[in-house]
């Protein structure tokens, strides 16, 4: 075991300066953990966080190679533009750092295994950042389906939308639908074996902004998953359709509704909210210093890659999909 875990973070953007926020809050509660770096390309991110976020001078800089150089970095946290992922994952992995990237792990199946394959062979903790999993309104939900309190499932649907400007160069298949498809993974522990999406393009001549995803997991059990940056108010909401009973889960409130379907009673679960940006990093952490990586594997990630291809390739050639994770 570790007795001590020196993180550098790469990417201060709208996400890595949360993430940043979040390490520097762990290291005030476990001692053992430190925020030895911040790398970034843009002199205002830096800035910020030397600023605003109170990160030392000497700790920041922009020369990724000095920070995969350094010997008071134990772990990387990639919080860069997703066609980034797998060039500076890799890099960090082949210097013999652990690695946290976050969702998509990679552009394609292909290269997600082939970091989980170097990782492996390295012996290097591998994760992305799912961080749903670390909700414990979802939390909750899996330990319930587990039991089976909803008796026998027969469809999941999510609403994933917001209403945002399209990012430059990203679809929403790749950009929100990691999340809904890791969601799916983590309460069922299963992947689907068959997809089907139908997705548009409106603001812009192409990357689809508006999909509409459905999965199937076996001969009855489905999910429905809405996909859209059009739709104004953020939602980021589960529904989960059994034969007892029902739930609606506010995913961003951690709010649990059941509904019970011999009394027609609806009632709410009791949840207790958690950071779970904070819990996932403490999770990271864990697992390196523990030698244990068995909640978020980089597989989990590779293989989250995979259905998120064949639902892409559901939209461009019109058809249902037999899911290939890519292993």
């Amino acid at each position: 075991m570790k007795s001590s875990i020196n993180v550098g973070v790469v990417g201060a953007g709208y996400w890595g300066r949360k993430v940043i926020t979040e390490y520097l809050q762990l290291a005030m509660i476990n001692p053992k953990v430190k925020l030895r770096r911040v790398c970034d390309l843009k002199e205002e991110n830096l800035k910020f966080c030397e600023e605003a976020l109170g990160v030392d001078t000497e700790k920041i800089g922009s020369d990724y190679s000095d920070f995969l150089n350094s010997n008071d970095v134990d772990a990387v946290h990639i919080c860069t533009p997703n066609e980034t992922h797998h060039k500076l994952g890799l890099a960090a992995l082949n210097a013999g750092k652990h690695v946290l990237l976050e969702k998509p792990m990679a552009k394609s199946a292909r290269h997600s295994w082939e970091l989980v394959g170097v990782a492996q062979h390295r012996h290097l903790c591998l994760q992305v950042g799912h961080i749903f999993r670390f909700n414990n309104a979802l939390k909750a939900v899996r330990d319930l389906v587990a039991k089976n309190y909803f008796g026998d499932l027969y469809y999941l649907k999510l609403q994933w939308t917001t209403l945002m400007p399209s990012p430059i160069d990203r679809d929403i298949i790749f950009d929100l639908g990691p999340h809904p498809v890791d969601i799916m993974n983590y309460l069922l522990n299963k992947w689907p074996v068959r997809v089907s999406c139908n997705a548009k393009a409106y603001r812009r001549k192409s990357l689809e902004e508006v999909a509409y995803i459905l999965m199937e997991f076996d001969e009855k059990l489905m999910a429905h998953v809405e996909l859209s940056w059009l739709q104004p108010g953020k939602v980021r909401e589960l529904n989960v359709m059994g034969k007892e009973r029902s739930a609606t889960v506010d995913c961003l409130r951690q709010e649990i509704r059941i509904l019970d379907h011999n009394g027609g009673i609806t009632f709410g679960l009791d949840v207790t909210r958690n950071n779970t940006i904070l819990d996932e990093i403490t999770h990271f952490t864990n697992s390196i210093s523990q030698n244990s990586n068995h909640r978020n594997p980089g597989s989990v990630g590779a293989a989250n890659v995979g259905v998120l291809e064949s639902i892409k390739r559901s939209t461009q050639e019109g058809k249902i999909i037999k899911v290939e994770l890519g292993n």
